[in-house]
């Protein structure tokens, strides 16, 4: 039986950021992604310029731009009454003077098959059932092969926890219900063929029941994707079509770029939705990405905070690891997590505050509109607020440089 130094669940950008830095120090890893991949993903598919370095560090910047990434250079916030600020994403980071599009199908290929070639055992159509318990941790896990319908056994003394919001191993039911009935949000999206105007920007829509953007991606497509809420797609069956007129298209400048829209290939749902903090472990398994905690769309920031919290714990395993005194027993885990914790509270805390309390006003129908307008009429106010949920202090990347 072939042993496991770490275990990571998931193939989107938090596993394998975590499964590229491990294994590329030697580390034996075993990466465990449920379905195939290339697979489609409930994203705005917005990758900030703060993800660059990261994206570097693991090796594929080049091949996302070869994959059909596009270059962003603006961000519009646009009030229903159509009204709009633009503000240049340079004026937004401390990292480049653009940003990026990409499908999270082509995104999350790139970063697997990049796992897979620097030595990680990446297995994909493997659906992780539950941790092997051994003395109050996990030291391994239980699969379904959805190939032959066999579920199997892996071990490793670390077990890394990247399956997304609706982790089976740190979301409690509680949780999953993300609030009263009728209140919690949903999201959705498609991609879309027939819009005009989409070029070097996205497009930021406020609507009375929410929000959500336009962003072109490969192809010459463009990704629609927002979030609404369950009273909303009660009131319109589910139906994306009405869903959209009775949202996104209240929105004035979306009503016109929608006109003569086509739909490419499938809807994509999802929800309820639950924003901010959660564990960062649970019985000996640690939490990156969505099941650590996710923060609002508004901020565009959700790849970068899945790929640096794959590098963060990766970081804290190679450290505690390099420290023999750590590496006997439970120790590892322990000390592995605090390095991880004070990594992620240092990093991720006040972003995630920030995130927040704009989830709060972006979501009151008795504040967003005010608030979106007075966004409308200040670009230095669009700047400042979302700069707060970014990192700063890296080295700028120039936009010839990419």
């Amino acid at each position: 039986m072939t042993e496991y130094d770490a275990i990571i669940i998931g193939g989107g950008p938090a596993g394998t950021s975590t499964a590229i830095s491990l294994a590329g120090r030697g580390v034996r890893v075993l990466l465990l992604e449920e379905k195939r991949m290339p697979r489609p993903k409930l994203c705005g598919e917005f990758i900030t310029p703060e993800s660059f370095p990261t994206l570097e560090r693991l090796g594929v910047m080049s091949a996302m731009m070869a994959a059909g990434a596009q270059r962003l250079t603006q961000l519009s916030l646009v009030v229903a009454s159509g009204k709009r600020v633009r503000t240049p994403v340079a004026a937004m980071s401390d990292v480049a003077d653009w940003a990026m599009s990409l499908s999270r199908a082509r995104f999350d290929q790139v970063l697997f098959e990049r796992a897979r070639a620097i030595g990680a055992d990446c297995r994909e159509g493997f659906a992780v059932k539950q941790c092997l318990i051994e003395a109050g941790r996990a030291r391994g896990v239980e699969a379904l092969s959805l190939a032959d319908g066999q579920m199997v056994r892996y071990h490793a003394p670390l077990i890394i926890d990247a399956s997304g919001r609706n982790s089976r191993l740190m979301v409690n039911r509680e949780e999953r219900q993300a609030g009263p009935r009728g209140s919690r949000l949903y999201g959705l999206k498609a991609h879309l063929a027939n819009i005009e105007g989409i070029n070097e920007q996205i497009e930021l829509y406020f609507f009375p029941q929410g929000y959500g953007g336009l962003s072109l991606i490969e192809n010459q497509l463009v990704n629609l994707c927002f979030i609404a809420s369950e009273r909303t797609f009660r009131a319109a069956g589910g139906d994306p079509t009405t869903i959209v007129e009775q949202t996104v298209m209240r929105n004035a400048l979306a009503r016109e770029r929608l006109r003569g829209a086509e739909v490419v290939g499938k809807w994509h749902s999802v929800g309820p939705l639950a924003f901010g903090h959660r564990r960062l472990s649970q019985s000996g398994v640690l939490a990156i990405g969505d099941a650590s905690g996710m923060i609002d769309p508004f901020t565009g920031t959700g790849i970068q905070i899945a790929l640096r919290t794959g590098e963060l714990a990766a970081q804290a395993i190679l450290d505690v690891m390099s420290d023999s005194a750590a590496v006997q027993g439970a120790s590892l885990f322990d000390r592995a997590l605090a390095y991880y914790s004070g990594a992620y509270a240092r990093e991720f805390g006040d972003r995630m505050k920030v995130a927040g309390w704009l989830r709060r006003v972006a979501l009151s129908p008795a504040i967003a509109g005010p608030f979106a307008s007075l966004m409308a009429f200040s670009p230095s106010l669009t700047r400042r607020v979302l700069r707060a949920t970014r990192s700063s202090g890296v080295t700028r990347v120039s936009n010839s440089q990419a």
